[in-house]
């Protein structure tokens, strides 16, 4: 592309030659198409100052995008690593709630196991009390069945007949 401010140039360069030559002459004609030339000169510096600027603002248009497309996958990226987190978080308390679960279970299982020991023991020592009192009695039993038959001994000796 050619430099559009090197055309204004020449085209300044027509214009000022064509009017001095226009006045130096009196052609009014070639002093008109002078000042044609000088309003082409300016009008081509205004479009590339225009082109420009637009470029410039094109650049600027996409920087400013592209800002947004990385606000955006940052947002994408924080709200993704948040969520993470949240489900690390729940992991850990559904881990917690299972080995407290599993602790109560437990304590529980203990106490289960220590009432049966302790109703056990208390069954044990009732069954030997009960055997002791089933031996006592029997003792008294066997001495009173003794006594009895050493009464009815007495009993035959001081009266052999009955």
């Amino acid at each position: 592309m050619s430099n559009p401010t090197s055309g204004g140039f020449v085209d300044r360069v027509k214009a000022a030659a064509k009017q001095v030559a226009g006045k130096v002459t009196g052609d009014e004609l070639l002093e008109h198409e002078g000042r044609l030339h000088e309003a082409k000169a300016d009008a081509t510096v205004a479009a590339a100052r225009e082109a420009e600027e637009a470029e410039a603002e094109r650049k600027r248009a996409e920087v400013v995008a592209r800002e947004r497309e990385l606000a955006a996958e940052e947002q994408a990226v924080a709200a993704e690593e948040a969520a993470e987190a949240r489900e690390a978080r729940l992991d850990q308390e559904r881990a917690a709630e299972r080995a407290r679960i599993e602790r109560e279970h437990a304590a529980k299982e203990a106490a289960v196991a220590r009432n049966e020991a302790v109703a056990e023991s208390a069954i044990d020592r009732d069954e030997r009390l009960a055997a002791a009192e089933r031996n006592a009695e029997v003792a008294d039993a066997a001495a009173m069945e003794r006594a009895a038959a050493a009464a009815r001994r007495a009993a035959e000796a001081l009266d052999p007949e009955s």
